[in-house]
């Protein structure tokens, strides 16, 4: 099964943390077009007692799309925890995603920057050069999530690896133990 098809599948079965519950706060970054993808990893993410930030339900956005929308992304990208950037083909080729993660980047460090890359219908990541300077989340064969370092590309975007094979080269961190080493900080 395909990445984006895993995340759908999570889209609703999970509760959603509030930002008051929340130990810690993320800003997903994602295209409109992948709403189904962007709830599913916003309902994993949920299961690690994190509040997870997406526009479109954020009622006190402008409902077209102005300077004040652009003011209030930017403040929240600046004001929450994590930056994670849901790399589909759609989100790549959009206008908001990549200045989102300029935006990310000038304010956020290496250590709050992640990036989701999700394959498309042929299992290929097309993504641009620039997000390779990012850590990246990966399923591995067990369908455990991991933080990968971008030095990490012996198996390329969305390969199957297995467990033992980045334990063993120090290159890996289960999400769930970033997120609660995060939570502390």
């Amino acid at each position: 099964m395909a990445k984006n098809d895993r995340l759908k599948n999570f889209a609703e079965s999970y509760i959603v943390k509030s930002k008051s519950q929340a130990k810690i706060t993320i800003f997903l970054s994602h295209s409109h077009k992948d709403k189904k993808i962007a709830v599913g990893f916003k309902n994993i993410l949920a299961q690690s007692g994190v509040f997870v930030y997406i526009d479109w339900q954020d009622s006190t956005l402008p409902v077209k799309p102005n300077r004040k929308t652009a003011e209030k992304i930017k403040e929240k990208i600046r004001n929450l925890d994590l930056f994670i950037l849901l790399a589909t083909n759609n989100a790549l080729s959009s206008k908001w995603c990549p200045w989102e993660i300029g935006i990310a980047d000038s304010f956020k460090g290496y250590e709050s920057i992640l990036i989701v890359p999700i394959v498309d219908a042929s299992n290929e990541f097309r993504g641009s050069e620039y997000l390779q300077l990012y850590r990246r989340i990966e399923v591995d064969s067990l369908n455990k999530i991991f933080i990968l370092e971008p030095s990490f590309k012996n198996f390329g975007y969305s390969a199957i690896f297995y467990e033992n094979e980045i334990i063993q080269q120090g290159q890996r961190e289960a999400l769930n133990e970033f997120l609660k080493r995060k939570a502390k900080l």
